[in-house]
């Protein structure tokens, strides 16, 4: 049976101080599809003190050597990509995977709203293709691959920077439909680029699982994207500190559109609450 795990990053479960003031401390995110015949595709992963617990679910679902046919990095940020690089920088963990082919869209011409790039990140991806000795596969706008059965489906992808100022922009909105169901996977995308995908894909969107972007937190969101997925069950890769402050009044009706979501659906997973196995 084909399976989508939700892992509980270490970061998940920080409870401390969160605020504009003090930072929004992020709480990283990874995903695992499982497919019938045990294929596996993966999402991310977490920050690099994620990369034994995350290697080892990697190990469970392989049932010995992961072998990864698909390693997707949604954007250049670390709580997402770090599990992956703490990896490929351990020679012991290294030579217990296989990663066929890495995913990713990181435009070497992005700049934030300082001006800044993102050239730290292009030294940590020579790092990981050196020590898997993976292809890099660049997604385009509507392309579909297919792993046994499963089809992973690029709705958004950076392609006009221009209109973008913060890396998290940069994120892959992506579709993986197999078993009978489909999961919308957002990684931090913010509002503009998921109307983005409002505008291409209209009602198309419609999917059974939603990864709600950039952790719940309320600076993203987008309602036109959320009633057009109407997501039944909701996966938020969130701290439980990030989550105690999107339900104070710190940020007023900021988070409502988020908590919409939420309120949309019959199940909701977060991610501190434990490493979760959904059926598809």
């Amino acid at each position: 049976m084909e399976k989508l795990i939700q892992y509980m990053t270490k970061e998940s479960l920080y409870s401390g101080a969160f605020d504009s003031k003090v930072g929004w401390a992020a709480a990283g995110m990874g995903y695992l599809i499982v497919t019938e015949n045990g294929k596996i595709i993966a999402v991310d992963g977490g920050n690099a003190g994620d990369a034994e617990e995350f290697l080892a679910l990697l190990e469970k679902y392989a049932g010995g050597r992961a072998v990864i046919e698909k390693w997707i990095i949604t954007h250049p940020h670390s709580d997402h990509y770090g599990a992956l690089l703490g990896i490929c920088r351990s020679p012991e963990m290294a030579a217990r995977i296989e990663v066929k082919e890495l995913v990713y869209h990181f435009p070497e011409e992005f700049r934030d709203r300082k001006g800044n790039g993102i050239g730290y990140v292009y030294p940590h991806f020579t790092e990981i293709h050196e020590a898997t000795g993976a292809p890099h596969h660049l997604p385009a706008v509507d392309e579909k691959q297919t792993v046994d059965g499963m089809t992973v489906h690029y709705l958004y992808t950076p392609t006009d920077v221009t209109i973008l100022d913060n890396p998290n922009q940069l994120s892959l909105i992506f579709t993986v439909q197999g078993g009978g169901k489909k999961i919308m996977f957002t990684g931090d995308a913010y509002h503009r680029t998921m109307q983005i995908a409002v505008w291409r894909y209209g009602n198309a969107l419609k999917s059974d699982i939603l990864q709600l972007p950039h952790h719940g937190l309320c600076d993203t969101g987008n309602m036109d994207f959320y009633k057009k997925t109407d997501a039944k069950t909701v996966l938020i890769p969130i701290s439980v500190a990030g989550d105690r402050t999107m339900r104070s009044d710190m940020y007023g009706d900021a988070p409502a559109v988020n908590r919409w979501a939420e309120d949309n659906a019959d199940t909701v997973h977060k991610a501190f609450d434990g490493t979760v196995e959904i059926a598809l």
